[in-house]
């Protein structure tokens, strides 16, 4: 089984999970912000493990531009990231005018 890079990590949400928390997030919306949920990253090799133990894994290298980890909320942001119980909130960084 080809595995790009053993540290690599992807977050994951199931399609429910993901619908769930869009629709939730329409009630709060206000106009610009980003949401994001709190969900769990896992290795991919991790994955391939728990999915096909049996065969054997090949390292084949990541692809130019790829990302080693994902980022939910960039570090450029967090002076506009507020954080709550599930889910973090990046707000505007300027207002949105709808005319």
């Amino acid at each position: 089984m080809p595995i790009r890079e053993p540290n690599m990590t992807r977050f994951w949400i199931t399609l429910q999970d993901g619908v769930d928390f869009v629709l939730k997030n329409f009630a709060r919306m206000q106009g610009g912000e980003i949401y994001v949920p709190k969900i769990p990253s896992m290795k991919m090799i991790e994955l391939a493990k728990a999915l096909a133990p049996h065969l054997p894994q090949e390292i084949i290298g990541i692809r130019p531009r790829e990302k080693l980890h994902e980022i939910m909320c960039p570090l450029d942001d967090s002076h506009l990231t507020l954080e709550y119980q599930d889910h973090f909130v990046i707000k505007p960084s300027s207002p949105i005018d709808y005319i």
